[in-house]
């Protein structure tokens, strides 16, 4: 048995995506309603409203010169005009379709910029349609949109815009979501849960019987509390907005802290230490970040140094064990370049690339552990007064 109810189905949700789409474009003062007026609309607080019919295909173009879908779009828009005293001036149509075709009479509205365009993109419609018949299915939404309205539709065409999406309608709404900063891993994550959360408010007003009008103010609530949900799921880098001042970087090599000497006693390069304060300095400001940020706690920092420093402690048997041969400053360059390289995560993500170099070099200041094979006689632990 055949069916449309997919194509019919797709018709009604793509309609969500839309919503979204135009919440995340909106502004203070702004209000997006569902099946208000027509599909999605945008209504301003100046008057100005920005209505949209969407239209959708699972197999082609919806919108071609003949198509129902098209000429009745025009007509609604038209009815609703003069019947609701609107103000064309102050409004913006827009057909939305998540399938392409060739250009035909929507694409020439489309392009239509100003008055003169718009009544030559009537003309030419009219040319390519004057052998339709009013027995035909777009007849009476022609005759009324054409034959006795032409001069609004001329009005109508002048602010009209087609706009043609992906296949669900979701695109759009990811490169907004990305456009506010979302990190890119969260995008996903970001959109199931604004799209979740879309869905129940239209479906509970629905439900109460009223009107599907979400202002902008209501949106940006949810919109901040998601947002703080997903920096929480993200390890951001903060040295990226706040990076290591070239006068700190000098300041710790002046000063030489026990993580600098420790490299020293195993003879790295000058390239070496500067790297290992840039590493230091960045865990530092991230971690300080992170805490507080909420992304983490001093838990969660706590469990990561000691993953770390047990693998240091399973590293530097290793090394003792299978590196006889090698002196005591090759080992210790051996188990630092082991213990840079390590791959950990945090809560399941992974860090900047600096985090675990520099957690490391934290670790050394303090001291809890070294690199030379004598590390606590070179660097014992001051003992607190």
């Amino acid at each position: 048995m055949k069916s449309n109810a997919p194509g019919q189905l797709l018709g009604y949700t793509i309609q969500f995506p839309r919503a979204l789409y135009h919440l995340l474009i909106s502004g203070p003062g702004d209000a997006v309603c569902v099946e208000v007026l027509g599909d999605v609309a945008t209504l301003k607080p100046d008057g100005g409203v920005i209505a949209e019919e969407d239209k959708s295909s699972i197999v082609g173009n919806p919108l071609t010169n003949k198509s129902t879908d098209l000429w009745k779009t025009f007509s609604n828009w038209i009815e609703a005009i003069i019947s609701r005293d609107l103000d064309v001036g102050k409004m913006k149509f827009i057909l939305y379709c998540n399938q392409s075709g060739r250009k035909g009479i929507v694409g020439k509205f489309s392009s239509a910029q100003n008055k003169q365009e718009a009544q030559s993109a009537i003309d030419d419609a009219k040319k390519v349609l004057n052998d339709i018949k009013k027995d035909h299915d777009i007849w009476e939404y022609y005759d009324f949109v054409v034959n006795q309205n032409e001069s609004l539709l001329a009005e109508v065409v002048e602010r009209f815009e087609l706009q043609i999406g992906s296949d669900a309608g979701y695109d759009n709404v990811r490169y907004e979501i990305k456009r506010k900063h979302v990190p890119e891993s969260q995008i996903e994550f970001f959109m199931h849960q604004i799209s979740g959360w879309l869905q129940k408010v239209v479906t509970e007003k629905i439900a109460a019987r009223e009107l599907v009008i979400i202002s902008w103010e209501e949106f940006d609530r949810q919109f901040s509390v998601l947002f703080d949900r997903t920096r929480r799921r993200e390890l951001l880098d903060f040295t990226l907005q706040y990076p290591p001042k070239n006068e700190d970087i000098q300041n710790q090599v002046k000063v030489h802290p026990i993580y600098l000497k420790q490299l020293d006693a195993i003879g790295t390069t000058d390239d070496d230490i500067l790297e290992a304060v840039s590493d230091f300095l960045r865990a530092d400001v991230n971690r300080e970040r992170w805490i507080e940020s909420g992304i983490i706690d001093e838990n969660v920092a706590s469990d990561f140094e000691t993953k770390l420093i047990n693998f240091w402690k399973n590293q530097r048997k290793r090394i003792d064990i299978t590196e006889n041969s090698l002196t005591e400053e090759d080992k210790g360059q051996l188990l630092l370049g082991d213990c840079k390289s390590r791959k950990e995560t945090i809560r399941d993500m992974s860090p900047p690339c600096s985090t675990i170099a520099g957690t490391y070099h934290a670790l050394a200041n303090k001291p809890v552990l070294g690199w030379h094979p004598n590390w606590e006689k070179l660097f014992p632990k001051q003992k607190e007064a």
